[in-house]
């Protein structure tokens, strides 16, 4: 689900943030001075993770360097490892304390100061209140991820004092990242002053990101508050991005009445681009229930576009249900956009039953692009009725841009072989299929192709289609074509089809075409 993915992401963060940076500053790889080598290998303990002995290390570059620009970093892996020693928590955290005041500006001084808080905050949780005080000290510090650090804290506290102290930071706060992060934290809150929050902010807040937060932490919690939160956004709200955004939190609620909520919103909502989201809002919803919403708006919406987006719906939500509305549109719809677009949908669902769709529209529609589209279409299916189609299309069809269609849609089918097309282009009366079965013969390859190629050429008196048949040993790109290339090249009487015979050599490109060329250039020179 979205929100609950963001927040995820947000936490994550913070985790993190409570992990010292292991790449923020190395040392360099080929130290010269010895206080560098003591600390490379210092550090070297700490990514092994040896804690006793990265601590007594640490001490020793901290002793016998104390001038050293390394000292710093010294300083706070002593207290990463103390702290990895299970050392008591009130020793580590005056550890962190004591390189905080001696290095403020170190690289390492938020990740101190972060784990300071953590540390404070389970030790006023342990009976230590004096603790509290760091956090509430970090509340007023100008450092953002501090503040987030604090937040993290207070959220795992989950009392009602937290509770309090979050609602009333938010309210203080200028901050747009943290009162982000609060929106997130109030909805793992279950008292119901943290909804009351979530619903003031998603339904007054000044500013609109905190809104659009607000009204996916509320579709997270669920409930019957929540779903009329949300519809109070979406029926009135004058904000349409708002609007929109609450329709999308909605479905986080998993309430039952979203599905005709939404269909009633794609029907009859005046804003168009609000009822095109209602539509496509419907495919998440896995029900029986939201499937037949979909198929009703697709009947019934009076504006295509939402039409359409019930139809990318479909795609989605999959099932040989849709196919009789599918194809009542593919015939009937005055828009042809929508009926090709309903096509596709078609397409898209696999089966004997789609397939059937397909046929039909090849065999019967008056819509030339559909036709095409309904040929390449099936040739997806594939299968030895799929190639009996294509073949039959290529050599019977009298839309001759058709037959022309189905014989490069043959060249994806694995079932079918050179002398299959060989035969449809002997067949054939049509020059347009003929080029077409070149090439797909040709993106075959190899010997056969070859051959089969070379036969053609022996065959046909049709310059412009030899001159395709020596293009189409060139795609081959095999040593096989050379010789009848070089052949063609010294002798054909043809200039155009000698000529391309060269550049089909060229598109080869071996030692052996190569050669060929040179031997030409040769014979031209003598």
């Amino acid at each position: 689900m979205k929100s609950r993915i963001f927040r995820s992401m947000i936490i994550l963060g913070l985790l993190l943030a409570a992990v010292p940076s292991f790449a923020a500053k190395l040392p360099p790889e080929n130290p010269q001075e010895k206080d560098a080598i003591a600390y490379k290998q210092a550090y070297s303990l700490v990514l092994e993770e040896k804690w006793g002995d990265a601590l007594k290390a640490m001490d020793a570059v901290i002793r016998n360097f104390s001038a050293s620009a390394w000292v710093d970093d010294a300083r706070f892996w002593k207290c990463y490892s103390m702290e990895k020693l299970n050392n008591p928590l009130e020793t580590v955290f005056k550890c962190y304390q004591e390189f905080i005041n001696a290095y403020p500006k170190s690289d390492w001084a938020n990740d101190a100061r972060t784990n300071m808080v953590r540390i404070g905050r389970e030790l006023a949780g342990t009976g230590k209140p004096e603790y509290e005080t760091v956090v509430k000290s970090m509340e007023a510090d100008g450092d953002e991820d501090v503040k987030l650090a604090a937040l993290y804290a207070l959220q795992n506290m989950g009392d009602a004092e937290a509770l309090k102290t979050l609602i009333s930071l938010y309210d203080k706060s200028e901050s747009a990242k943290l009162k982000s992060q609060i929106v997130f934290m109030l909805q793992d809150f279950e008292e119901p002053e943290a909804f009351a929050k979530l619903r003031e902010i998603a339904l007054r807040d000044p500013d609109v990101k905190a809104r659009k937060n607000a009204l996916f932490a509320i579709g997270d919690k669920g409930g019957a508050e929540s779903v009329r939160v949300l519809k109070e956004v979406i029926k009135s709200d004058p904000d349409m991005d708002l609007r929109k955004n609450a329709l999308f939190a909605l479905a986080e609620t998993d309430d039952p009445s979203i599905v005709s909520f939404y269909t009633e919103l794609a029907l009859t909502d005046p804003d168009s681009h609000l009822a095109r989201n209602a539509a496509i809002a419907l495919q998440d919803i896995d029900t029986k229930e939201a499937r037949e919403a979909v198929l009703r708006i697709l009947k019934e919406a009076k504006d295509p576009e939402v039409r359409k987006m019930a139809l990318f719906a479909i795609s989605d939500m999959g099932g040989d249900e849709a196919l009789p509305t599918l194809k009542e549109i593919i015939f009937n719809e005055v828009d042809k956009e929508l009926s090709r677009a309903a096509l596709f949908q078609v397409a898209e669902i696999e089966g004997a039953v789609s397939l059937a769709v397909l046929k039909e529209v090849l065999r019967s529609s008056k819509d030339e692009e559909l036709q095409r589209n309904a040929l390449f279409a099936i040739a997806e299916h594939g299968g030895a009725e799929v190639k009996e189609i294509l073949l039959e299309t290529a050599l019977n069809s009298p839309d001759e841009k058709l037959a022309e269609s189905a014989a490069f849609a043959l060249q994806d089918l694995e079932d079918v072989g050179t002398d299959a097309l060989l035969d449809l282009m002997r067949k054939s009366k049509s020059e347009r299929v003929r080029r077409a079965v070149l090439m797909s013969i040709a993106d075959k390859k190899g010997a056969a192709s070859v051959g089969v190629l070379a036969q053609v050429l022996k065959d046909e008196k049709d310059p412009e289609t030899r001159r395709l048949a020596v293009f189409a040993l060139g795609e081959t790109e095999s040593d096989e074509a050379v010789p009848i290339l070089l052949a063609i090249a010294k002798t054909d009487k043809d200039t155009k089809v000698a000529m391309a015979a060269v550049t089909a050599l060229g598109e080869i490109g071996t030692p052996k075409a190569k050669a060929a060329l040179v031997e030409i250039l040769e014979k031209k020179a003598g």
